[in-house]
């Protein structure tokens, strides 16, 4: 493959084949950088997956067993229950991972809050100041404070 230029005047060669060069080591610089991306597989660990993972798991149990032909559970190889699930049960695998992974000095990105943010609010709700209020004054009682 050969690329030939036919400038329109003698003043428009230059700035052709300056503009074809730019595009050239734009070109270059990005597929050079193209091997140095990673995907994140801690990305995407939020309460969507999680609702997501439930009702799969609601509806199929476990979506990646096996199926053989007649629709039976095989131990051999088959098709999936449900193979959308079973992707979505695969990341919430990988996200439990993520969430117990030990990331010294911010090295990695991982929502160590995924599948209890309501168990949190639940226990943060019992340290209130509304909350430790009855406790506070029966034990002032007990303790002979107040009347």
């Amino acid at each position: 493959l050969k690329l030939v230029f036919v400038p329109t005047s003698l003043e428009a060669a230059p700035a052709l084949a300056m503009k074809f060069s730019a595009v050239v080591l734009g070109v270059a610089a990005i597929a050079g950088t193209a091997p140095a991306l990673k995907q994140d597989p801690c990305a995407g660990c939020d309460e969507g997956l999680a609702l997501a993972y439930q009702m799969c798991a609601r509806e199929h149990g476990d979506p990646c067993t096996e199926l053989n032909g007649v629709g039976i559970l095989s131990s051999g190889p088959g098709t999936k229950k449900d193979v959308g699930c079973c992707m979505k049960k695969e990341k919430h695998d990988r996200c439990l991972q993520c969430k117990s992974m030990d990331c010294a000095f911010k090295t990695c990105n991982v929502n160590k809050q995924y599948y209890s943010e309501r168990t949190l609010v639940m226990e943060a709700k019992t340290k209130t100041k509304e909350a430790y209020e009855s406790h506070d004054a029966k034990a002032m009682k007990a303790a002979g404070w107040g009347a």
